[in-house]
């Protein structure tokens, strides 16, 4: 029998299926297996808004037309009749363009992603500082009450304010971070990334997961260079250890905070191993100079490269 954990997991994954995406290849299925029907259908690999690809039935009326890039939509269908009767739905994508459409590519931008506490505010302040002909921090709009500590990443506005931007799509990425003692919403605005652009450098964001999931949704997965920053750590349990030393030995959060962000931190850490698609390179933040010369060299390699 299933149990409860496994349908949670088929449900996330269905979930996640269903979005707008682009075909990527495909294959026509001749001979369809058992409980399938007769007839011929194409399966394609589906390149979805937020950079997941995945494999789906590709649902047009003349099948013969079908092309790598044509932009497609989920849709639920009937997909298999088993010997008993039983019918098995899923998502299918339809095809929503006759003309294969290119992405359009306007620039890099260096995402970095981990739990709080990994240094990501760190990392990115010395690489700006080191590198900063050719990178800029982009600042983050929160809700949340200034803190002492605090570098220049923030814009501190109301929640009314923020809601208003967010209705009029001016915020392009989002998040509302659980917190038992006061709302915290965190976005990037589309004209401060592209005000960077402007100057010929690569945006620098600290990101999470909606965060990195609405840039690459909003920007195309091809714009972002993911890095995710881990704690040292062999297991899960040592790399929790090492985060709650390093926010308490900073000493900016009170004790509730703390325990808000490891609860964060558990869900950011079970996100590096469902989404690894999402990240480019993975690095373990145990030496500040290792860091700062790994991203430099990728730094290095990506700016003078013209957006196509």
């Amino acid at each position: 029998m299933t149990n409860p954990a496994t349908l949670h997991r088929a449900q996330n994954v269905r979930n996640r299926r269903i979005q707008n995406g682009t075909i990527v290849s495909f294959t026509t299925v001749r001979h369809p297996p058992e409980g399938f029907g007769t007839q011929p259908y194409t399966i394609g690999l589906i390149a979805l808004e937020d950079g997941t690809r995945v494999m789906g039935r590709l649902l047009s009326a003349e099948p013969a037309s079908i092309a790598i890039g044509m932009h497609v939509a989920p849709k639920m269908r009937l997909i298999a009749v088993n010997k008993e009767g039983l019918r098995r739905y899923d998502v299918a994508y339809e095809i929503l363009s006759d003309v294969p459409a290119k992405e359009e590519f306007r620039g890099y931008i260096i995402a970095l992603t981990g739990p709080s506490g990994v240094g990501k505010t760190t990392v990115s302040l010395v690489l700006s500082t080191r590198a900063g002909e050719f990178v800029e921090r982009v600042p983050i709009l929160t809700t949340r009450e200034a803190k002492e500590g605090d570098a220049d990443e923030y814009t501190y506005v109301t929640a009314e304010a923020f809601a208003d931007l967010e209705k009029a799509g001016e915020i392009v990425a989002v998040t509302h971070i659980p917190s038992a003692s006061e709302k915290r919403s965190y976005g990037y605005r589309a004209k401060d990334i592209e005000k960077i652009w402007s100057k010929g450098k690569i945006p620098v964001v600290i990101t999470e997961m909606h965060l990195l999931q609405g840039l690459a949704s909003h920007f195309g997965r091809r714009s972002i260079l993911s890095f995710g920053l881990l704690p040292p750590g062999k297991s899960k349990r040592q790399m929790l250890s090492s985060l709650l030393h390093r926010l308490r030995s900073r000493g900016r959060d009170t004790e509730p905070e703390i325990e808000d962000r490891m609860r964060n931190a558990k869900e950011d850490l079970t996100f590096f191993e469902e989404r690894q698609e999402l990240f480019d390179h993975i690095i373990v933040n145990d030496h500040l100079e290792t860091v700062f010369e790994h991203l430099k060299g990728h730094v290095l390699k990506y700016a003078e490269e013209p957006a196509q």
